[in-house]
């Protein structure tokens, strides 16, 4: 099939160049006879016929008239061998017909002119001066008389003969010639054969972009032979950019012929005959003639087609790798979330909330700055738990953990110390502004509990222990006991309170010191 297109593709233009040819050399043809250059066969028969009449008429001049017998065997030999000359005759003066060779009084019919015509040619013979007898010669018609028209004159027949045999003399001249200048034939066969033992596509191209050359490996991945590629322009092939190309869509054995120069490393796309599209790397180098002037260039495909399936391939890959971190990652999160929070409360549990305490505590006293811990408990919890049943009683617990969390700050540490014990740590704030802290709760918690059971449920109040780092605290535990210790004056006083821890009271024993730090842990 390629090979049969290929033919097609030759045959085609030098049948119109053939044509073009004849049309032209029919026009020269023609024009040389308007000019008057070509030829006039009907004159040429004229002058040939008026030579006879005048040798004719000087033959019997000399006969004479006393040679009548010797004349009309004369004129009989004359008509015998010339095929023009039909019939002829000899007539006296009074029209009658006295000696005739052939039909020629039915040839010569009603003509009765005394003036010669083409076909009707009459010799005097005279006798003292005055004419004795008439021969008539009946010739035979000219070949324009015989073909009306153009076609009587030679110069149409000659150009018509052209027009119909010049066609396919000059088609087998231009089919001969094109063989001759075959493609092919510019690069030598030993550089076809170097050129197909690589595996790269190699493609030359003479100035014309025309290709001269391509190897198995180029046509292979086109679906076609290297035959079927030769003698087509390149860009014919119908290859694609890229969408982020910016070359301004000139292909780059274009600009290496424009510019002499060197272009490497060109994206473009090839639509195959399988109905896939091959993706090629395109490197072009302009071979270069005198005056360094580009005449051709040589180009090598890499087909990255397999390349960028994989790289396709290898980004989905990473995009999911990347959406499953994410996810790990999140998931990462909740657990550490639920590792480190109350399960009811959403506060951090215990093992959390020391760490943190830690933390805050070592860079508190490194950077000399304020810390206080608040101890929070709520009043007669047991008897809610009793009253009115532990859901109630998880109810209440949630309320305080919202109240806690609602007057804290993003920074602030809220933990749930255990049971209905709650315990903050304020970073930043002194104890005077740790203590309105605590008194708001403490407000809170009462003044919530009263709009939502109102006279249904329990009236539920808390009472407050808060110190400060500035207490003279050597650590979290200490901090954290000196708290508890004056939520335990506030439930002693009376409950609902705030109480501040008094440096001045006495400091809680060293077992007792001992005995929170072992808990912490």
């Amino acid at each position: 099939m390629n090979k049969l297109s290929a033919k097609t593709s030759t045959i085609l233009p030098a049948m119109r160049i053939s044509f073009a040819l004849v049309s032209l050399t029919v026009s020269l043809l023609l024009i040389a006879d308007f000019a008057g250059f070509a030829p006039d066969e009907r004159q040429a028969e004229l002058r040939a016929r008026k030579l006879i009449s005048e040798s004719l008429a000087v033959q019997f001049s000399i006969l004479g008239v006393n040679a009548e017998t010797q004349f009309y065997r004369f004129l009989d030999v004359i008509i015998n061998r010339d095929d023009t000359i039909l019939t002829a005759g000899v007539r006296n003066n009074d029209g009658n017909l006295v000696f005739q060779v052939g039909n020629h009084a039915e040839q010569w019919g009603n003509y009765n002119s005394q003036k010669s015509t083409a076909s009707n040619i009459l010799v005097p013979i005279m006798k003292n001066g005055k004419t004795w007898r008439t021969v008539e010669l009946k010739f035979a018609p000219l070949s324009s008389d015989i073909f009306p028209g153009i076609i009587s004159a030679s110069i149409y027949k000659l150009a018509l003969f052209i027009l119909i045999f010049g066609f396919f003399a000059y088609l087998f001249f231009i089919l001969r010639t094109l063989r001759q200048l075959d493609p092919s034939a510019v690069v030598p066969e030993r550089v076809n054969a170097a050129f197909d033992t690589l595996t790269e596509g190699v493609l030359i191209l003479d100035e014309k972009e025309q290709i001269v050359l391509a190897n198995k490996a180029f046509a292979e991945k086109l679906g076609r032979t290297p035959a079927s590629l030769l003698g087509i322009k390149a860009f014919e092939l119908g290859w694609k950019y890229k969408p982020e190309d910016k070359s301004g869509k000139i292909l780059p054995w274009t600009r290496a012929l424009q510019n002499g120069e060197t272009h490497m490393g060109f994206n473009l796309d090839l639509p195959v005959s399988s109905g896939s599209v091959r993706k090629f790397v395109v490197n072009c180098a302009p071979i270069l003639g005198d005056y360094n002037v580009a005449q051709g260039v040589l180009i090598t495909f890499d087909d990255v087609t397999v390349l960028e399936q994989k790289n396709i391939e290898l980004s989905s890959l990473i995009a999911q790798l990347e959406t499953a971190q994410v996810e790990v990652t999140q998931q990462n999160k909740e657990l550490h979330f639920l590792a480190t929070r109350d399960p009811l409360t959403g506060c951090l549990n215990r093992r959390a909330f020391y760490e943190a305490f830690d933390i805050e505590f070592a860079k508190a006293k490194k950077q000399g700055s304020e810390l206080s811990c608040l101890m929070v408990d709520i009043d007669h919890f047991k008897l809610v738990n009793d009253n009115y049943g532990h859901s109630t009683g998880d109810d209440i617990i949630q309320l305080l953990a919202n109240i806690l969390h609602s007057n804290s700050r993003k920074d602030d540490l809220v933990g749930r110390y255990g049971g209905e014990e709650f315990c903050l740590v304020l970073p930043g704030l002194s104890a005077d502004d740790a203590f309105s802290v605590a008194e708001r709760i403490r407000l809170s918690i009462m003044n919530e509990s009263i709009k939502i059971y109102e006279r249904t449920g329990p009236n539920v109040t808390a009472s407050l222990g808060v110190a400060s780092i500035f207490d003279h605290a050597e650590n979290p535990a200490e901090l954290n006991n000196q708290a508890d210790r004056a939520l335990y004056v506030a439930k002693e006083s009376g409950r609902n309170q705030v109480i501040r821890w008094d440096p001045s009271q006495e400091k809680l024993p060293e077992s007792e010191a001992d005995a929170f730090e072992s808990t912490a842990e």
